[in-house]
């Protein structure tokens, strides 16, 4: 979307998809970081007003909701809070709404729960204002949730990469880069330094239809090359086909695990539909109580057919996590239905976390 000029601005399906992962993950992120680290820190670079035009609340004032609620349940433990806008009218409007619900949920917690509000650009006001708070040193959640641009430097991320508990969610619109950026050395300038290279520069050479896909993946790179281990990309569509990679790094796949969980329980009346990245059909996904899974039988007999020996299921497993949009917890029920539609190959009886998986040679329509 368009940087707003108003301070306040309605809320997209995307935004509201977004928040609702943002909650959700930071339910299960709190209490085990709390669990392990006496200060962890909550951070955003476009910390916004805290309010949409209508009156939902912003990424700010949700996470302070759930952080001050785990404080509760943990004693002697702090988190601290670095938020960064840079226009000064949200500032103000972002300072009135933390002091309204500090007030109108007060408590001896909210003493443990430092909030630093700054004025300033993403780059490079947040790394100094993370450094100023101390919490370079500490486990870091940081939101850098722009307006879809190429807007954050490779160079930030590697720094907050450095600490091993540490984890980005970063939002990315491909068509800012896809449209602009082959005419306008600006614009390139800006896709070198948000991706930390000239490699994504090859997208002008992609068809059409693979230009958006290829700068998911360089980007998932990126992540990699600043120290992240592990990426989660989810792509957003909402009810008129927009699209918006919603992008997480990570250097524990618990992360992952529980970043996954947090997706499949977004509330499905946001508008918003996930693809799967490696679905070679690329299904829109409706996430409901008896989820599609015909895209993730689609990824995992590519997998197979890759291996001439098959693949063990908990390495199945694995590969679902870390490679796709689904949960591992997925795996074997559809492998079970897979055997019986003979599609794959295994021993009879109940398929568990050892058995040996292999795919036919059928072609079987799905």
């Amino acid at each position: 979307m368009a940087v707003p000029k108003e301070p306040t601005w309605e809320r997209d399906p995307h935004t509201a998809a977004k928040h609702d992962v943002l909650r959700r993950y930071l339910q299960a992120w709190a209490p085990i970081l709390l669990s392990r680290n006496d200060v962890i820190t909550y951070a955003e670079g476009f910390a916004g007003p805290g309010i949409y035009k209508c009156g939902e609340a912003g990424s700010p004032v949700i996470a302070h909701g759930v952080l001050a609620g785990w404080l509760r349940q943990r004693p002697g433990k702090m988190v601290k809070m670095v938020l960064v806008e840079e226009d000064p009218r949200r500032i103000a409007e972002l300072e009135r709404r933390l002091a309204h619900t500090r007030a109108t949920r007060p408590g001896p917690e909210l003493t443990r729960l430092e909030t630093l509000v700054a004025q300033g650009a993403c780059h490079p006001d947040l790394l100094h204002r993370l450094g100023q708070a101390g919490s370079l040193q500490h486990p870091m959640f940081v939101l850098l949730d722009g307006f879809g641009g190429p807007d954050v430097p490779f160079t930030l991320i590697q720094q907050i990469a450095r600490h091993r508990s540490s984890e980005v969610m970063i939002t990315f619109q491909p068509q800012f880069l896809i449209r602009f950026a082959t005419k306008d050395d600006h614009h390139r300038e800006s896709g070198d330094t948000f991706f930390g290279n000239t490699d994504w520069q090859d997208v002008f050479g992609q068809p059409s239809h693979a230009k958006a896909p290829y700068l998911r993946d360089q980007y998932r790179q990126t992540l990699k090359r600043a120290g992240f281990d592990h990426s989660l990309s989810f792509e957003m569509i909402d009810e008129k086909g927009h699209l918006l990679y919603l992008i997480f790094g990570t250097r524990n796949e618990k992360g992952v695990e529980k970043m996954k969980d947090a997706m499949w329980k977004v509330d499905t009346t946001t508008g918003v539909r996930y693809r799967d990245p490696k679905d070679p059909r690329q299904q829109v996904l409706d996430l409901n109580f008896e989820p599609d899974t015909g895209p993730l039988r689609r990824i995992l007999l590519q997998h197979l057919k890759a291996s001439p020996t098959g693949r063990r299921v908990e390495d199945l497993q694995r590969f679902t996590l870390l490679e796709s949009v689904y949960k591992p917890t997925q795996v074997i029920s559809l492998l079970a239905r897979m055997r019986s539609e003979h599609q794959i190959t295994a021993a009879p009886g109940r398929i568990t976390r050892s058995t040996q998986i292999t795919a036919t040679h059928e072609d079987v329509l799905f």
